[in-house]
């Protein structure tokens, strides 16, 4: 199985980007990322910018940066707050190009470099080492960052980009600073592990199996849709509500209290937002990792297909939604001379020989069906929509194309193949009889050839 790179692949890089992104919005909106226990005060909303950097690279670290900037400012445009904290809000502060700059652009950049220098630490002696050294370091690089744009741009705060070595001298900045270096490190170490990496190896193997996975992904963007519909509702509804209790107290609200009580619920409502956001992607990393654990308990360990068990269950499935329609098959493939195979060149030469002969029968037949290992050397396909006329030239492509794969200086594998039409009240049984004596008529005929049954004019299988 191969191994999912450092990097991410696939899906998983925006899965992995999405968590971070609702996991910042929802620290950056409730007490996850600002708490305070006497006498202790720790603020640590950065730290999924530190995860992007120290997981991905820095493209991914600056767009959690501009998140925390986006979030940081929507709270600073709230009356409620401090006349310092309204700097950071274009909308509060009287110069909201500067304000955006402060807020947006301080911690994009914070991203950006935060992202490099985890990417130097990747490819330094010990990774390790270097991450929790970043880490213990991001939040004077945060403040730094954030200092400097105090004092380029509101100079009058007396604030400059040593104001962040502050915290150093403080029993909160070291604690900060620890807590922080052990999280990362934490993340960091647990999704390098082989654990991690098969998990996300099998997630991404999941999606090629297209098991419902287009109209799993509608529903859940249907889902989505409608929750955002309805939180948006409740939310002004609510602050609706909460003027006409006040207002039936006697307490009238001003058209700025009311603005801030919305700019709350509004908080409230991304937070929640978030947290579904981080339960969908759970369900669905769960639903695929159980996808391709339900797959791998039905499928042949050497060539893929179906196992036999599995191959039967889905045959007695399909059976029911067939009928009396024309243009269903039930066929065996065996390929030729196969224990002479494995006598002369090995039995890791003979798993080839299986693979090969499973994967062409997968691409030229099973695209109107499923394919089966039913037997050692032996396969079995249910077709369920084709002419007869197109099942032949299937056949006569399937025996051409597995001939072209050479085992040996002089020698080219061959199958022999036996075709039997479905009809209405067969059993998987009576079918599976009928095909393989057409495939033993077909080796009779000299192997290497297909033989296609006749319809039976009465059913061969009666359903008791």
């Amino acid at each position: 199985m191969g191994r999912v790179p450092r990097r991410w692949s696939g899906s998983i890089r925006w899965y992995l980007l999405g968590t971070l992104v609702a996991l910042e919005l929802l620290m950056s909106f409730s007490f996850l990322g600002y708490f305070h226990v006497e006498p202790i005060s720790v603020t640590i909303a950065y730290i999924p910018v530190l995860l992007a950097g120290a997981l991905m690279g820095p493209l991914e670290s600056a767009i959690l940066g501009t998140v925390f900037g986006l979030a940081s400012m929507w709270k600073a445009s709230a009356h409620y707050i401090m006349a310092f904290d309204q700097l950071f809000s274009p909308a509060m502060s009287g110069q909201p190009l500067k304000s955006v700059l402060l807020s947006v652009g301080s911690r994009a950049l914070f991203g950006l470099v935060v992202g490099l220098l985890y990417t130097a630490a990747r490819r330094a002696k010990h990774p390790g080492l270097w991450v929790g050294i970043i880490s213990f370091a991001g939040a004077q690089i945060h403040s730094a960052l954030v200092y400097s744009a105090l004092w380029a741009f509101f100079p009058e705060t007396g604030y400059t980009p040593l104001s962040a070595l502050r915290s150093l001298r403080s029993l909160n900045g070291i604690l900060t600073d620890l807590v922080t270096a052990g999280i990362v490190l934490l993340v960091w170490y647990l999704m390098s592990s082989k654990a991690w990496t098969q998990f996300l190896i099998r997630v991404e193997a999941a999606r090629s199996f297209r098991m419902g996975e287009r109209y799993h992904m509608l529903s859940l963007l249907g889902a989505i849709l409608l929750v955002l519909i309805s939180s948006v509702a409740v939310a002004i509804y609510f602050v609706n509500r909460m003027g006409s209790v006040l207002n039936q107290d006697g307490i009238r609200l001003s058209d700025t209290e009311y603005a801030d009580l919305l700019h709350l619920q509004i908080q409230f409502l991304i937070g929640i937002l978030a947290m579904m956001a981080l339960v969908i992607i759970f369900l669905i990393f769960n639903r695929r990792y159980a996808t391709y654990r339900d797959r791998e308990a039905r499928t042949d360990a050497l060539t893929g297909a179906l196992s036999r068990s599995a191959f039967f269950q889905s045959c007695g499935r399909a059976l029911k939604g067939i009928g009396d329609q024309s243009g269903a098959y039930f066929v065996m493939v065996d390929i030729d001379h196969f224990k002479e195979i494995n006598d002369r060149y090995g039995h890791p030469v003979g798993d080839r020989a299986l693979r090969a002969a499973a994967s062409m029968l997968e691409s030229v037949l099973a695209a109107d069906g499923f394919i089966g290992r039913v037997g050692g050397d032996e396969f079995a396909l249910l077709l369920t929509s084709m002419a007869r006329e197109e099942l032949e030239e299937r056949l006569q492509s399937a025996l051409a194309n597995i001939q072209t794969i050479k085992l040996g200086e002089d020698h080219r594998m061959a199958c022999s193949i036996g075709a039997q039409p479905i009809t209405a009240s067969q059993t998987i049984d009576g079918l599976y009889r009928s095909a393989d004596h057409l495939l033993y008529l077909a080796k009779q005929q000299g192997r290497g050839r297909y033989v296609i049954g006749a319809v039976p004019e009465e059913p061969m299988e009666k359903t008791g």
